[in-house]
């Protein structure tokens, strides 16, 4: 975990300006697995505090007999991700859904911490869930 925290911060440098493409994994530790992975247009390290990211989207994952399959998608204009405590937050729109589309979520405001895999949408929070038969299947 400390080598995923250290690589996370070599990407965003202080003082360096607006960097882009920038990606945040969060890794199992007994298994190694990736499970989620945070990325964004662009970043800005802010001097002693979170990072600042825009067109952010956030995948999390499972796996099916060793095949690594995109659960669940979080997406946001921007956000603020901390990377010492892998805590990403805003006040802002947030857009989040299964990639079965069987649930989808949108709302105000949302905090995510990457170590536990909890996602709270706090506020105007409307939430669709499809059954097959809705959909068709």
């Amino acid at each position: 975990m400390i080598a995923l925290a250290v690589a996370a911060v070599g990407q965003v440098l202080p003082g360096k300006g607006i960097q882009k493409g920038i990606k945040f994994p969060e890794y199992d530790r007994q298994s190694g697995k990736i499970r989620s992975l945070l990325t964004s247009a662009t970043a800005l390290q802010q001097k002693g505090g979170p990072i600042q990211l825009t067109g952010v989207r956030l995948e999390t994952y499972s796996y099916d007999s060793g095949q690594r399959k995109v659960e669940l998608v979080v997406e946001t204009p921007h956000c603020l991700f901390d990377v010492e405590k892998r805590i990403a937050n805003s006040p802002g729109a947030v857009n989040v859904y299964r990639t079965d589309r069987r649930v989808s979520l949108t709302g105000e405001g949302f905090l995510w911490n990457s170590e536990s895999g909890l996602l709270i949408v706090s506020n105007n929070v409307r939430t669709v869930v499809f059954d097959d038969d809705a959909r068709g299947n």
